[in-house]
């Protein structure tokens, strides 16, 4: 890790490479910004089971995939003792406990709040969540990823987070040229897991009067019920969502926990597409006026035909609240005066 006059920055999650899921679409431009502008940046996360430890070479900063994160996080802390050590989502409280026994500086990007309160789908997981509120009330700067995400952890452990928008890179996810309006036909469920929504979307499908589309995986155990939805289609995990959105009329966010941002709100609202979410944790903040809430299942086919009646530059409207050159504009901000104020727990009351 190079002597940057800005700093030195050290980036340890589980997930960040292949960047797959919202928080590490997010986090992976910032770690470039970062780069851009001077700081040493370094990043380790784990591998997949069984892959073979790897450096991705198209990144601006050293950036290790490892089969044992943490041993690698532990041992660039005591080789390098970077000035700031950022960290978010699962095993983010096991990265800030080894920088806390190293004296260093964290910074925590909550991504979700499944590690920090109990989420009724989630009730199968073991998860020690006084342990993680623990470490993120010692951290000394927190990110939250919304409003309503900065309301609910003030509620949880008494710390004032920052809030910082994920960064949704527009060019990855804006058709262009925009396509024909006659050519979007379809409903659109962006994850087929049960947490998402997916058996909720089943059961309405054959009341939205629509061809439907399901993205990434698909819960184990409904392809029985996904073959008697003669309207639904499955297309699985898809890598470029843009020939979705192509097609798609109306986004359906579905998800049955606290969702604290929904970044697929975001991208289609960015083609003029409006949404129809069922109302639980950030997703009225989100959404404004470039779709339709909805309080229990039975009223998805409803909230669809409001939607589609949402004019598409209203969503794009939208969805400029959300651009990102100005949120990686405050994670800069924010680093810098952490790194250049006195060493203090910034989020505490």
């Amino acid at each position: 890790m190079a002597n940057h006059a800005k700093g030195r920055l050290l980036f340890a999650a589980r997930d960040l490479f292949p960047s797959l899921g919202g928080a590490s679409l997010s986090m992976a431009p910032l770690l470039r910004a970062f780069s851009r502008v001077g700081y040493a940046v370094t990043s380790i996360n784990a591998g997949r089971q069984g892959e073979a430890e790897h450096s991705v070479d198209d990144e601006p900063f050293p950036a290790h995939v490892v089969p044992d994160y943490l041993s690698r996080t532990a041992a660039v802390m005591d080789r390098d003792r970077p000035d700031l050590v950022i960290t978010q989502g699962w095993g983010s409280t096991e990265v800030l406990e080894r920088a806390f026994a190293r004296n260093l500086r964290t910074c925590l990007f909550v991504v979700d709040l499944i590690g920090y309160a109990p989420q009724e789908c989630f009730e199968g997981f073991c998860i020690d969540h006084a342990a993680n509120l623990s470490a993120l009330k010692r951290a000394d700067m927190v990110v939250a990823n919304s409003g309503y995400m900065k309301r609910r952890l003030h509620e949880l452990s008494g710390i004032r987070a920052e809030v910082v928008f994920p960064v949704i890179e527009e060019a990855d996810y804006l058709v262009m040229p925009p396509p024909d309006p006659r050519l979007r036909r379809f409903v659109t469920l962006p994850s087929g897991l049960a947490h998402k929504g997916v058996d909720d979307f089943l059961a309405q499908a054959p009341r939205l009067g629509r061809p439907c589309l399901i993205c990434g995986p698909l819960e184990p155990g409904r392809e029985a019920r996904l073959a008697a939805c003669k309207n639904v289609r499955h297309v699985g995990y898809v890598l470029d969502m843009r020939p979705v959105y192509a097609y798609t009329a109306c986004l359906v966010a579905a998800s049955l926990f606290e969702e604290t941002f929904g970044r697929v709100i975001v991208e289609a609202n960015l083609n003029g597409i409006p949404v129809a979410a069922l109302d639980r944790g950030a997703c009225r903040e989100v959404v404004g006026q470039a779709g339709v809430l909805y309080s229990s299942p039975g009223e998805m086919s409803e909230a669809v035909r409001a939607a589609l009646g949402v004019p598409p530059e209203v969503c794009r409207e939208n969805a400029r609240r959300f651009a990102s050159a100005p949120q990686i504009e405050k994670a800069l901000r924010l680093v810098a005066d952490l790194l250049h104020g006195p060493q203090t727990k910034r989020t505490s009351q």
